[in-house]
């Protein structure tokens, strides 16, 4: 089986079939910016020795699939998993892309576990092969009619694993569920109902068995899950979860933390069954919850305080290599700070609804919201998916804040973050946020008029103040 030299272009140029320089790096990786594995280096493509083409056999070889030879055809087993290796190889290099805005990594550090686990599945396999398709187009947005079709594919592969009671309740379907709504949030102009696909995740989860848990790659992925099932829930009522369910999760992230590493670093206590009532608590505001919301806001603004000196004393790094480690990890522990302080506005701005005129807490929601924003400049070098948790900060201080000033400054830096994901309503999901904090305005601030507003009890929200059928997010999940 003798090597024949092959192309020396680089990956990415290989990839989408484009001429490549050969440069180092190559002219065409620098122009987008993305990291250029392979330029310049010497490949081979490996031939059985008895192989005796001619010219005009080598030709057409070019232009039709090569019939595979006797031998090669008695081994049926060989020849299927042909197709999983080389979309293995394609998901392997686009995980390469360590380049900090485009890396695929983002999405969670249990992706590069999948190549192994591909040709089991035909609903993972499709999923991949949805996203290996899109990726190398995600730069320029403009995504050819095989991407369109690959995604369409997966929905009705996904669709028909999940009649399958086992294949429904593997690791390998949830797995495909969360690349499809990778694919939809890149793809989304192009999907039916812009519909997301959280109803599904949570139904998946809820399947899961926690008792059969054995490879981390199943318990990573149920942890990294569980996050968008949560903020789903909150513009979504369909999606209900049952508390113990989260405790379950809780237990298995106290198992994925390595012991005594970070212990110096400061981070958020917030548990996951706590944080797992934030879409009760903003769907459904009531007095008897005041005491724990109070709790875990006092925790939250704490970790807060804390990690934003430690966030101030980071050395400076500069922002001119975007696959350095240390850029990296900046900018995570930057997502992890504007996260929690997210979280912490949310919690006061029930806090100021149960208890309206109290300027100690108008004061920390405006500096929370100025937090927010100033975090999301920061963040800016780092986008498209280093920084695509930040549009969600936005759109809580946007729906919170409460000076004019404050929230056009808001708005601005919102609407720029809307182009990255242009087809990601933020800005509606904003409007439905704020609609739901200036109900729970009115009815205290009608009720507060005894003087409860200066100190007195909380005001009685006799009013239901879940979610009406107008102000719901009618989409459904096109997967379920």
């Amino acid at each position: 089986m003798p090597g024949v030299p092959s192309s020396k272009g680089c990956d990415a140029c290989r990839k989408v079939k484009k001429k490549c320089d050969e440069l180092q790096p190559c002219s065409r990786c620098r122009r987008l910016q993305i990291n250029c594995i392979g330029s310049g280096k010497q490949r081979f493509k490996f031939k059985h020795a008895d192989s005796k083409a001619t010219t005009g056999q080598k030709a057409l070889g070019r232009r039709r699939a090569i019939i595979p030879s006797t031998r090669a055809a008695a081994s049926l087993k060989i020849t299927r998993q042909v197709p999983s290796n080389e979309l293995a190889s394609s998901l392997i290099g686009s995980l390469n892309i360590t380049d900090i805005r485009y890396a695929l990594e983002y999405y969670g550090y249990f992706l590069k576990d999948i190549p192994r686990r591909l040709g089991n599945s035909p609903a993972l396999d499709a999923a991949v092969r949805a996203l290996v398709t899109a990726y190398p187009y995600f730069h320029g947005r403009d995504f050819p009619p095989e991407a369109l079709m690959h995604y369409g594919r997966s929905l009705r592969t996904l669709r028909e694993s999940l009649n399958d009671p086992v294949e429904a309740r593997s690791a390998n379907t949830l797995c495909a569920v969360y690349i499809i709504t990778i694919c939809q949030s890149w793809l989304g102009k192009y999907d039916d109902e812009l519909a997301s696909h959280g109803e599904a995740i949570a139904h998946l989860l809820r399947m899961a068995d926690f008792n059969k848990i054995e490879s981390n790659f199943e318990r990573d992925i149920i942890i990294t899950l569980t996050v968008p099932v949560i903020i789903e829930a909150i513009v979504n009522p369909r999606i209900q979860m049952e508390p113990k369910f989260f405790q379950l999760v809780s237990s298995l992230t106290e198992k994925a933390q390595a012991p005594g590493k970070q212990n110096d670093i400061p981070r958020s206590t917030t548990k996951l069954p706590t944080i797992a009532k934030f879409p009760q608590w903003i769907r459904n505001l009531t007095p008897a919850d005041l005491p724990e919301i109070a709790a875990a806001y006092l925790r939250i603004r704490s970790d807060s305080y804390k990690m934003r000196k430690y966030l101030d004393n980071w050395p400076p790094t500069g922002h001119t290599f975007f696959s350095s480690l240390v850029v990296m990890q900046r900018s995570r522990y930057q997502a992890g700070y504007t996260i929690v302080i997210t979280l912490g506005l949310i919690l006061n701005t029930l806090l100021r609804a149960l208890h309206p005129g109290n300027t100690v807490l108008s004061a920390e929601a405006s500096f929370f919201c100025d937090e927010i924003v100033l975090e999301a400049e920061l963040a800016s070098c780092y986008r498209p998916l280093g920084a695509a948790y930040v549009a969600l900060c936005l759109v809580v201080a946007w729906a919170a804040a409460e000076d004019p000033h404050q929230l056009a400054r808001i708005d601005s830096v919102l609407a720029d973050y809307q182009s990255d994901f242009k087809e990601l309503k933020w800005k509606d999901r904003a409007l439905w946020l704020r609609k739901t904090f200036d109900r729970y305005r009115v009815i205290s601030g009608s009720q507060s008029v005894d003087g409860c507003s200066s100190g007195g009890s909380p005001p009685k929200l006799t009013t239901d103040c879940s979610i009406s059928d107008n102000n719901s997010r009618p989409e459904t999940c096109c997967v379920m």
